[in-house]
């Protein structure tokens, strides 16, 4: 019997490193990492979004060209290039639509919940934005109950949210250009990165029952609330690790690149864990300077928990916080270090897990790293994409149903729960 075989691309540029994850489908099946390229991105990426192009091109290129090697050219073979987006012009809304049953019955149907989320992507983006993905978060009916899944019920109105998340369309665009000039003439399709870790890390049991998402990189800090297998809330913080050491360098007059060596090779963490009483610094004179580790504890206590609170008054301003009974989930390339679970806990008094990528099969191994929870997130949601395309390819409705990516994210998020017997996200 013929075999079909899916090739998928994951492309992070993020703050510290452009990294390019190629994953394999045989039969609809779960997906196998078979190539890897990793790069760091030498401040060509500031805050997620492209500083210089030509040097994130070549960069680009270079992890590219890794992976290619590591898969024996299967890049080529891919169907679709999924990228992440991020950064300071990445917002999101709720949108409502609803529409009056008619149909005999008055039982919910397919085209009805069509209908009511079409209804809710209505609201008008500013000219300078575009849509990256669209979520459901819930649906009600009649105005009372609320449920994840309402085909087949009986209701006389239907009201869809969809949780919306958009951005700055030149600089989604730039990451789109850059991939094309970097040789790739595939369809190419963006997700938030804080989506792209939801679906890299998050258990289904968190997703029911309720759960805050928190990815740290080195630029910024992305967020997603999830309930019911609902997306209730997202945004990015533009505060990273990389803020951090520009803290230490002027809290402590040290210079930058030995407060990024101090975060980035472990000591400081280190010391943390130990509990040794000082740093020790050498001088450019030659002499050892020795500064308290509260100093650096004390620094970095302080644009943490400034950092989470804004996040906290977010989703209690919104009435989330009510329905994050699973607690929090911290992730990215702050994640390990040790008081950044710490502040959480204290910030949003609730127990928090440190999220790492999981099942992540293939030959190419050292995934379990929360910092490649994005870009292998990147290839789950690939994997569930490229699979719903399969199988709405054999019931011959998906160019009925959906009118390109925008609302390809929304059925794609909804058919999760269909999808639970026969593949593992």
């Amino acid at each position: 019997m013929f075999q079909q075989r899916d090739i998928i691309t994951a492309v992070e540029i993020g703050t510290s490193k452009i990294h390019v994850l190629v994953g394999q489908m045989d039969n609809d099946s779960s997906v196998t990492v078979i190539g890897s390229g990793e790069v760091p991105t030498a401040n060509a990426v500031v805050k997620g979004e492209i500083a210089d192009m030509d040097r994130a091109l070549e960069l680009l290129i270079n992890a590219i060209e890794e992976a290619d090697n590591s898969c024996n050219r299967e890049i080529n073979n891919s169907r679709i290039i999924f990228f992440n987006v991020t950064g300071a012009g990445i917002n999101s809304f709720q949108g409502v639509g609803n529409v009056f049953i008619q149909n005999e019955g008055l039982k919910i149907n397919d085209e009805d919940v069509k209908e009511a989320v079409e209804n809710a992507q209505t609201k008008p983006l500013p000219l300078d934005q575009s849509v990256i993905n669209t979520f459901d978060s819930y649906f009600m009916i009649d105005g009372g109950r609320r449920v994840s899944n309402p085909i087949d019920h009986v209701a006389h109105k239907l009201e869809a949210y969809i949780h919306v998340i958009h951005g700055d369309t030149n600089r989604i665009e730039n990451f789109r250009s850059l991939l094309r000039d970097a040789g790739f003439d595939h369809e190419i399709q963006p997700v938030f990165s804080g989506m792209a870790s939801v679906f890299g890390i998050l258990t289904d049991e968190e997703k029911e029952s309720g759960i805050l998402l928190l990815d740290i990189g080195a630029g910024t800090t992305e967020y997603v609330a999830v309930f019911n297998m609902g997306v209730l809330d997202s945004g990015v913080i533009p505060i990273g690790f990389e803020h951090l050491a520009n803290d230490l360098s002027l809290g402590l007059d040290l210079h930058i690149s030995v407060c990024r060596k101090l975060l980035s090779d472990g000591s400081l963490a280190a010391h943390i864990t130990q509990r040794k009483g000082f740093v020790e610094i050498k001088s450019s004179s030659g002499g050892i300077r020795k500064i308290p580790l509260s100093s650096f504890e004390r620094i970095i206590d302080l644009r943490l928990q400034e950092t989470f609170q804004i996040i906290n008054r977010n989703i209690h301003e919104k009435g989330i916080f009510r329905s994050l009974g699973a607690g929090a989930v911290l992730t990215g390339g702050a994640a390990l270090f040790p008081r950044t679970a710490e502040i959480v806990k204290e910030v949003f008094q609730f127990p928090v897990r440190i999220g790492r990528p999981y099942d992540a099969k293939g030959a190419v191994t050292g995934l379990e790293d929360p910092r490649y929870s994005t870009v292998w997130g990147t290839l789950k949601y690939g994997e569930l994409f490229i699979h719903q395309l399969n199988s709405n390819r054999k019931r011959g409705v998906f160019g009925s149903m959906v009118d390109g990516v925008d609302g390809m994210a929304s059925w794609l998020w909804r058919g999760i729960s269909d999808l639970k017997n026969s593949i593992k996200i």
